[in-house]
């Protein structure tokens, strides 16, 4: 569809009070994370009981896979510029924040922002997006509108797991074929982000009782020592920088010690570390370099272990997926959009690894990221929605 008319169709036909009714119903279904994490029953649940009948409502298809994911594709005349976009079900457990399900609107002047805004848990982050991209794949299916390529519209599972695994296995067996691809993300066209491996270092000793501590090995003794040997590469274990992305990192972010009993001398501690990548750097070599700066430390025993990891990305501003998002941003917002990029890890370095250009774009506002002040302008996540959809007809 020519661009001019795609625009003309959706500012007649897709209407804020319809997104913000689905945004609305979204935050009110709670789908925190858990230990259980993508198996999680609410996130399963926000999937099969909320999304899927809303988009049948409209004429869809979806169906959803062994891992609970949502993947939906809409048929196009071409086989070039296949689009994928990418929600998440899973957001931040509620902690602290008052009334985190209620989904009320709220006036935004309180928080800087213009006009209404939905209050709730994962608002600001993974449902405003996904209401946008909801919004736009209904609008497509309720008007029977034809696509100039193949159109994927996938609801991840995942969302703060800190891995890739919900996303593999839809690439894996989801029987997708999309050149492009565009995950939630901020109102701007966010190029790349960091990557990261998490690290687990566990310190041996002898459990002893603690009053006689000279019978035991106090493994957080050795804990204080692998810690002061890695001092020397925290915050920055490497001098290199990104221009955009600045350094690499390692600091540590959890520490637990065994066995868990009273006046115990610990025979095991372990720590977790978050290592930080910049575009093509090689976790190995960034593992290995905590290995020769912990070396050995006697009379303990040292292990240490890659655990989840995430690719590093890094897009072109003048790749053929970020300049459609730009005119699809110009277009129907008559904006000028920006670019920019994150510290934290996400899914597009995985679809860029598989060879999908892959970028971030939606109504994510992260000054509200797992506060106690979740929420998210109607307006911004309105906007996603008029781009997305036009992205649909346009490319």
């Amino acid at each position: 569809m020519e661009a001019g008319s795609a625009k003309r169709i959706i500012e007649k036909n897709l209407h804020y009070d319809d997104v913000k009714r689905l945004l609305v119903k979204l935050v009110r279904h709670e789908s925190p994370q858990t230990e259980k994490l993508e198996a999680e029953p609410q996130v399963l649940a926000l999937i099969r009981d909320v999304i899927k009948p809303d988009l049948e409502q409209a004429g869809l298809h979806p169906s959803v896979d062994g891992m609970g994911n949502l993947i939906l594709r809409l048929n196009g005349r071409g086989r070039g510029d296949r689009l994928m976009l990418v929600g998440y079900a899973m957001n931040a457990a509620p902690s602290t924040m008052q009334n985190p399900y209620s989904g009320e609107i709220v006036d935004g002047t309180h928080y800087k922002l213009d006009g209404e805004c939905v209050w709730g848990r994962g608002a600001c982050e993974q449902k405003g997006s996904l209401a946008a991209m909801m919004a736009a794949m209904r609008f497509v299916g309720a008007n029977k509108l034809e696509l100039p390529a193949d159109l994927y519209f996938v609801v991840s599972t995942a969302g703060e797991t800190g891995r890739h695994d919900s996303l593999a296995h839809v690439l894996d067996h989801g029987k997708v074929e999309a050149d492009w691809c565009i995950i939630d993300g901020p109102p701007e066209i966010q190029l790349g982000n960091k990557g990261r491996v998490d690290v687990r270092v566990t310190v041996r000793g002898k459990q002893a009782h603690s009053s006689r501590p000279w019978e035991g090995i106090n493994a957080i003794e050795g804990a204080m020592k692998v810690l002061e040997r890695l001092k020397p590469l925290i915050p920055y274990p490497e001098e290199k920088a990104h221009p955009e992305l600045g350094k690499v990192s390692l600091t540590p972010n959890a520490i637990e010690s065994f066995p868990k009993a009273t006046h115990t001398i610990q025979s095991e501690c372990r720590i977790m570390f978050d290592r930080r990548l910049l575009p093509g750097d090689d976790p190995k070599k960034a593992i290995q370099q905590m290995r020769d700066a912990i070396g050995q430390i006697e009379p303990f025993e040292i292990e240490i272990q890659p655990r989840d990891f995430m690719y590093p990305s890094e897009v072109r501003k003048d790749a053929e997926v970020a300049q459609a998002l730009e005119h699809g941003i110009r277009t129907m917002l008559g904006q000028v959009p920006s670019y920019s990029f994150s510290t934290a890890a996400n899914d597009t370095g995985l679809f860029n690894f598989r060879g999908i250009q892959a970028i971030n774009y939606g109504s994510r506002d992260i000054r509200f990221q797992h506060t106690d002040y979740d929420l998210v302008s109607v307006n911004k996540v309105f906007g996603a929605a008029k781009v997305f959809t036009f992205l649909a007809l346009h490319r």
